[in-house]
């Protein structure tokens, strides 16, 4: 969706402003600008293209800061990644794999006997830090992928504020 790409252009301004509610729905009506030329071109019905822009102008706008807001300021903390996964971090967390592997192997309880398993977890100790970003950005993906099928379903919605005469009276057809 145009409007969904134009707010994730200017995510970080909108985010960081006090009123980004406002500056939000700027940048939507904004992104409508072409989505409204190319509805008139095509001869759509006004009141359609009227309930389209007042259903994303009344929705859109706020779940959209909302989910950008929470995403922002994960991003701003590094995800959540020890010192933001810098090599220092990522050569602890392949020692921290070595020791627990090792732990793993020792102990009698536990019945895993291959030894290369605490070089698995050295090696998924340095990927770490990618792991938890892409988790993060993929969770983000999906939130907005659902709010852009939230936004699609509206398009029932609106079906049922144009009716077959409003059509016919647009185009100068009045068939009875």
């Amino acid at each position: 969706m145009e409007v969904l790409g134009q707010l994730e252009h200017r995510r970080a301004d909108l985010c960081d402003q006090p009123d980004g509610e406002a500056a939000t729905r700027a940048v939507v009506e904004e992104a409508l600008v072409p989505v409204v030329e190319a509805y008139r071109e095509a001869q759509l019905p006004e009141p359609y293209l009227a309930a389209l822009k007042t259903e994303l102008l009344a929705s859109l706008p706020l779940a959209w800061l909302r989910l950008a807001r929470r995403f922002s300021s994960l991003e701003d903390r590094d995800f959540g990644v020890w010192r933001g996964g810098d090599p220092l971090a990522r050569a602890t967390f392949v020692l921290s794999g070595l020791v627990i592997g090792g732990l793993i192997l020792w102990a009698p309880f536990i019945p895993i006997w291959e030894k290369w398993f605490p070089f698995l977890l050295a090696v998924l100790g340095w990927w770490l830090p990618d792991v938890q970003q892409a988790y993060h950005r993929r969770r983000y993906a999906r939130a907005l992928g659902r709010l852009a099928v939230e936004v699609g379903g509206a398009q029932s919605r609106l079906d049922g504020t144009v009716t077959l005469q409003a059509l016919l009276t647009e185009r100068g057809d009045t068939r009875e």
